[in-house]
């Protein structure tokens, strides 16, 4: 079991990034190394697998038909490794916005056998309530002892934004950085904003002033938006709405190197 906070304690960054993470592990929040995996409470907390992309892969002629099988086995040995009790997905488990594709429910079959499931409805998740081994919530989300958990394509619940973190998925965080021959090299980043209270204040009556929202990397490594340009996308009403400072967000990578606040890399 990793968390950051060993990381960054032999990192330049300045101490308060340190001191974030550390906070992360009295929460018992832990953020796995080198994974898009939260672990919490006997939890694996995972985003936007997308299972089933075959058929996407294929028509840009590119044929994987382990791809998906690939994830499922990455995400047991996590669930194997950590002695996971439960698997909790923030939404877009499949890639088919539309209906429970066979790959789909084949997986979440072999994982309701390892543990029980429990599935944040996404915008790309029509129809999985149809797959007869999961909990499905709403895509409101929920809270898991003690942390809001949503997919982040709608208004999370209220009862969300009493806690002391809001973990989402669905914006996919990446940073593309420039090295010094000029080529681009993107990767998956975690986020953690601060809220804007006033903003808060316009949407929800009640809420934590020092609640964090986290934003996950997508488990799937073939999708992912890049956030450290002017244009970026910012998905769902919580970012488009600017209720938390993403450009103050602080960035770190799946290895907990803390690479400073977003704006910094614009």
């Amino acid at each position: 079991m990793f968390c950051f906070f060993f990381f960054l304690r032999f990192s330049t960054v300045p101490e308060h990034y340190f001191l974030i993470w550390l906070a992360l592990e009295f929460h018992s929040m832990k953020i796995l190394y080198n994974a898009p995996a939260i672990l919490h409470k006997g939890a694996i907390i995972v985003g936007d697998t997308h299972f089933g992309m075959e058929g996407k892969l294929r028509r840009k002629g590119i044929f994987d038909n382990q791809f998906s099988l690939r994830l499922f086995d990455k995400l047991k040995g996590l669930i194997t490794q950590h002695k996971a009790k439960s698997l909790i997905f923030l939404g877009d488990v499949k890639e088919d916005i539309t209906m429970l594709d066979e790959t789909t429910e084949h997986i979440l079959a072999k994982l309701a056998l390892l543990c029980p499931v429990t599935i944040v409805r996404g915008n790309h998740d029509g129809g999985i309530e149809h797959c007869g081994n999961a909990r499905i919530v709403p895509s409101e989300g929920f809270v898991y002892e003690g942390i809001g958990l949503a997919h982040g394509h709608s208004w999370p619940a209220r009862e969300l934004m009493d806690c002391k973190y809001l973990v989402m998925g669905h914006q996919h965080p990446m940073i593309t950085i420039t090295d010094t021959l000029g080529k681009r090299h993107s990767e998956p980043v975690w986020v953690m904003a601060e809220a804007d209270g006033e903003r808060m204040k316009e949407r929800y009556e009640k809420f934590n002033k020092n609640i964090r929202l986290v934003l996950m990397p997508a488990f799937n490594p073939l999708v992912g938006s890049a956030l450290n340009f002017v244009d970026s996308e910012r998905l769902g009403p919580l970012l488009n709405n600017n209720i938390f400072k993403l450009d103050d967000a602080l960035v770190f990578r799946l290895d907990g190197t803390a690479l400073g606040k977003l704006k910094s890399m614009m």
